[in-house]
């Protein structure tokens, strides 16, 4: 018999590897069950479900199971429903978030035989042996039937990580094919409850991976020659022992890998920041508002205004790069509330910010109080909320159009180290002022391409209008220094793009100003007006040098 585990993820991305079904794989070979060969479809970003169907029935396999989240439910039920009509004796089921929630929703959508309710290696083992033996279905935990009712939906027991084989180490995905970057699980549970997360459901708690597994999968990763590696964990540091005795791990044996962990930042202290600092990394922190009665009401309670304002001025010190995350139409937060956590989440001068809507995610604690709280949201995937007691539709609309100008000025425009320097002389929140600039795009007939150069230009005559508007025209010279500097610095960085730019200012000066801010900065200092490049460099990462007048380049 052939399994076939497909998977779809929610973008194009170094962390889209297909971790899940792998472990699923993983645990049929280490059971022994010789009769069943495994392999794993990918399906892919924009694939008709007609065309993954397709792939699934030339493939050969008589099992089909499918990892189904929110972002690929309709796509995998309707190429389900088109197996279900074409190929006579498959058997299909679906493991993942979505089965977990709604199995008997997704068993009627997508014309399934059963579905897996919570972790899966132990139930499509039991499934699997059953279907071989002809036994019964029904009586596995986890595995739920056409037609069974909703107390007959139980989750599996958790698993237990010391019985669960490594789909690294059995070559199920080999590092080497993931093209450097690799997604790792190191524990599974977690301690929160927040009430928006598939993990407020189910067992409480996290459930480390032996420290002799994870071990042996990071040498493997190191003679696979893996470069990037996304820690699954949603938080790295609950147990901020174990997690600094992984970060000298990490060090000692890995040094040059990139690492990104999921933290909280209530529980860094001053050694775990010093062990992150000793790695090249980045860490994403869930802030989500910053209204504490908000958080008090989704599950996270005794928010600490200063106390994380504290922790990102520690990680910034350190020069640890960090993100954070924000969400509006949470219960509580109207959209003045909701600049207000955007204002406070950008004067920490995180790397990026990601904003995004409130899904209201089947089996979740939110999803029960939706009516007690005035949350209304769509009732099809990805379920985000429509309106809220507080945030009703317009206002919705509106700190949409609010993240996208942020998502795009600030994060994709890398403008995290001068954007407070920028806003400042204006005297503008930095809320006020993104509002703006998305007004200006709209006039303008929308945001122009995604590059950091299009941007920087978009940036710039954005700046241009408002500085000239606020009667600081002076000091325009020295902020499209700063702007300029810092995007070709990033693009030599990240890219490996050499720039050529004419300055008005001295750059090792420029990049001084945003500490001192402009006005001082453009009293003190002296105008110069000459070209220097901006280059890649193997050492430092980058440099900047004087241009020589005899090489003919033209300068941006």
């Amino acid at each position: 018999m052939k399994l076939a585990l497909v998977s779809l993820p929610a973008r194009e991305s170094p962390e889209a590897l297909p971790l899940g079904a792998a472990c699923i794989a993983a645990a049929v070979k280490a059971a022994g069950l010789d009769e069943v060969e495994c392999c794993l479809i990918d399906a892919g970003l924009g694939e008709a479900p007609d065309a993954l169907a397709a792939r699934i029935a030339a493939s050969g396999a008589g099992l089909v199971g499918f990892s189904v989240f929110s972002w690929n439910r309709e796509v995998l039920s309707a190429s389900a429903q088109r197996l279900r009509g074409s190929v006579g004796g498959m058997l299909l089921f679906a493991g993942g978030p979505e089965a977990g929630a709604d199995p008997q929703g997704l068993i009627a959508q997508a014309g399934l035989d059963f579905a897996i309710a919570g972790e899966g290696e132990t139930a499509v083992v039991l499934a699997l042996k059953a279907i071989l033996t002809g036994g019964a279905l029904g009586a596995i935990p986890g595995l739920a039937l056409p037609g069974a009712s909703p107390q007959d939906s139980r989750l599996a027991p958790p698993e237990d990580p010391a019985t669960l084989p490594s789909p690294w180490l059995q070559k199920t995905i080999d590092p080497k094919d993931c093209g450097g970057d690799i997604v790792w699980e190191l524990s599974r549970g977690c301690p929160f409850r927040c009430a928006y997360c598939y993990e407020s459901k189910g067992s409480s708690g996290m459930r480390p991976f032996p420290m002799e597994r994870i071990e042996a999968e990071l040498d493997l990763f190191v003679k696979s020659g893996v470069s990037y590696a996304f820690v699954l964990d949603p938080t790295f540091d609950a147990d901020p022992l174990r997690a600094a005795a992984l970060l000298d791990l990490f060090r000692d044996r890995a040094p040059w890998i990139r690492w990104k962990f999921e933290v909280r930042a209530e529980l860094l202290d001053k050694a775990l920041i010093r062990r992150f600092a000793a790695l090249d990394c980045s860490l994403q922190i869930g802030l989500q508002s910053a209204r504490r009665e908000t958080l008090d009401a989704v599950g996270r309670p005794g928010f600490d205004r200063a106390l994380f304002a504290r922790k990102a001025a520690m990680l910034g010190a350190a020069g640890v790069s960090f993100g954070l995350d924000l969400i509006y139409g949470l219960p509580g937060d109207s959209l003045r509330v909701f600049e207000e956590s955007l204002d406070f989440a950008l004067g920490l001068e995180p790397n990026h910010l990601d904003l995004f809507p409130l899904a209201l995610l089947p089996g979740t604690e939110l999803v029960e109080r939706a009516q007690e709280l005035g949350l209304v949201a769509d009732r099809l995937p990805p379920y985000l909320v429509s309106a809220t007691r507080e945030l009703p539709a317009q206002d919705l609309l509106k700190a949409a159009a609010l993240s996208q100008a942020c998502d795009r000025f600030y994060t994709s425009g890398r403008a995290v180290a001068w954007f407070l320097a920028a806003t400042r002389p204006l005297k503008a929140r930095p809320s006020s002022f993104l509002r703006e600039y998305s007004s200006w795009l709209s006039a303008r007939g929308g945001a122009g391409p995604g590059d950091p150069r299009s941007i920087q230009t978009e940036q710039l005559a954005f700046l241009g209008e408002a500085y000239r508007a606020a009667g600081l025209a002076a000091l325009l010279p020295a902020l499209e220094d700063l702007v300029r500097l810092h995007t070709a610095w990033g693009l030599a960085l990240a890219e490996g793009e050499e720039s050529l730019l004419d300055l008005s200012y001295e750059p090792e000066q420029v990049l001084g100003a945003a500490a001192s801010g402009l006005a001082a900065f453009v009293r003190s200092a002296s105008m110069l007006r000459e070209s220097w490049y901006v280059l890649p460099d193997e050492d430092e990462g980058a440099r900047i040098e004087r241009a020589h007048p005899a090489r003919d380049r033209k300068a941006k």
